[in-house]
């Protein structure tokens, strides 16, 4: 009767198995590049962003798989991984004991499929200004959504010189900067659509200038960023790791995806803007949420872009023709 006390949670047998693979995964890197695509077809400024997200597409399998495995898990609480612990010469028979090291990144995977459920709900993107504390309790989503819009509404002169400073940082020009200090101003004093308006096309100017020599019109990529290899890990981005990779889906499939009648009404209750409908005027973007997305996508591009400089030297793309 005793043994029942030390019932593994539901799912945790399943767990486990899953979190056996993550000594095979593999750390995550910028990869390289084969432009050869560039060099047949006419590309715009944002091609490198979908070819880079192709490539990554292969050495993020294995985390997405496990990723899927845990979604579909029932996963323990901190008291039930606790019992675990202290339960783990009892339960020998059943399945491996647990070390240390697997408990922790336990959960740390727990902790972090939280905070991105929570993020999801909101509809709002990660950052590193992204209050995970709020993000780690029980309340309901009306309580977290008012309790993290009223911690950038008191926090926002500090949160905004952060993002500007570390801009500054970045391998981009004056103006991307300044940009970014303006959009930053006008959330401050609720212009939300003047920072969807302003930064979404700044993204693709940034990426013209800085990856593509600042080409006119319709361009034949014949180099972008060179040889990239292999060196720099994609933990090096702010937020690291698997906000990371969150941010370079939305970056690549819906940021700069066009707006037809197909997807208009998902992109409409979308918190995330579009460029193709700012610009084009197919959706309205006026909200608070609208203009914190807005800012947080901007600093991750500029960050990718200052990343792919530092991989390689781009070369002189030869101009094909003039834009109309």
């Amino acid at each position: 009767m005793e043994d029942k006390k030390f019932q593994i949670p539901p799912g945790l047998e399943a767990a486990m198995k899953a979190l056996a693979k993550v000594q095979n995964l593999k750390p995550i890197s910028i990869p390289n590049i084969d432009l050869s695509a560039f060099a047949k077809a006419q590309a715009n400024a944002l091609a490198v962003f979908p070819e880079i997200q192709k490539q990554f597409a292969a050495q993020l399998q294995p985390w997405a798989d496990l990723q899927r495995q845990l979604e579909r898990i029932a996963l323990p609480t901190q008291a039930a991984i606790q019992q675990m612990a202290e339960a783990a010469k009892r339960i020998e028979g059943l399945i491996p004991r647990p070390s240390p090291e697997q408990i922790q990144l336990f959960e740390q995977l727990a902790r972090t499929d939280k905070r991105k459920r929570a993020l999801d709900r909101l509809g709002l993107l990660p950052h590193p200004s992204t209050p995970f504390a709020l993000l780690d309790a029980d309340d309901g989503d009306e309580v977290l959504r008012a309790g993290v819009e009223q911690h950038y509404r008191d926090s926002w002169e500090r949160i905004s010189q952060d993002i500007l400073e570390r801009a500054q940082q970045f391998d981009i020009d004056e103006e991307a900067t300044g940009a970014l200090a303006e959009a930053l101003a006008a959330h401050q004093h609720g212009h939300y659509r003047s920072v969807c308006r302003l930064l979404l096309p700044e993204i693709e100017r940034v990426a013209r200038v800085e990856l593509l020599s600042n080409d006119i019109g319709t361009i034949r990529v014949q180099e972008v960023i060179g040889e990239p290899g292999l060196d720099l890990p994609i933990n090096q981005t702010n937020p690291p790791g698997y906000y990371a990779l969150m941010l370079y889906e939305r970056l690549t499939d819906h940021i700069y995806v066009r707006v037809d009648a197909a997807n208009r009404q998902k992109m409409e209750a979308d918190l995330v803007p579009n460029r193709h409908a700012v610009i084009h005027g197919l959706i309205v973007y006026n909200s608070f949420w609208h203009s914190l997305n807005c800012i947080f996508m901007t600093d991750f591009a500029f960050q990718v872009v200052s990343a792919i400089k530092g991989l390689g030297s781009a070369a002189e793309p030869e101009a094909v023709s003039a834009a109309s």
